[in-house]
């Protein structure tokens, strides 16, 4: 059964004791493991496509969960919607290179579909994810009011000190 890293404990969010590090998150597995898959179909692409279409599909895969991974980094709920929003954006580069090997006769039909069947998971997983983060920062928000504190909504608590300073 699948557990919400991003549930609502009593008056806290207490994802951090479920969810440590990027690498926790099964979004970024996923997309972790597609990275691996296009290193592996494009060490069969043409030479010429080195500094082409192969710099282009490693890029797009790997901005995925690097995108997830640095967002997660920020600890702002806020800046992670943002990542994970490039992210889905690098996905759907992605989509198109794949695509486009497909079309030139680079990349084979059985690992166009594979491809395009993870991607698809990871897409639904991002969504997933960025929908819980909302309801999670609208609910947060909505419960803050005008409070000197607020919690990011994955794990971390961010305070004004009387210096202004945030810890």
């Amino acid at each position: 059964m699948y557990r919400d890293p991003w549930r609502r404990g009593s008056s806290r969010i207490i994802a951090m004791s479920m969810v440590k590090s990027f690498d926790d998150l099964e979004v970024w597995k996923r997309a972790h493991s597609v990275v691996l898959e296009v290193y592996r179909v494009t060490n069969q692409f043409p030479r010429s496509e080195q500094f082409g279409v192969v710099s282009q599909l490693r890029r797009a895969a790997y901005s995925i969960p690097a995108n997830v991974a640095e967002g997660f980094g920020r600890r702002s709920t806020k800046e992670l919607l943002q990542f994970l929003a490039v992210a889905n954006g690098s996905l759907e580069e992605l989509r198109y290179f794949l695509q486009l090997s497909l079309d030139l006769r680079y990349l084979s039909p059985i690992d166009f579909e594979r491809l395009q069947k993870d991607l698809k998971a990871v897409a639904q997983m991002l969504e997933a994810l960025a929908k819980s983060l909302r309801g999670r920062l609208a609910t947060a928000i909505a419960a803050r009011g005008s409070s000197p504190s607020r919690s990011t909504g994955h794990g971390t608590l961010v305070t004004k000190q009387s210096s202004g300073v945030a810890h």
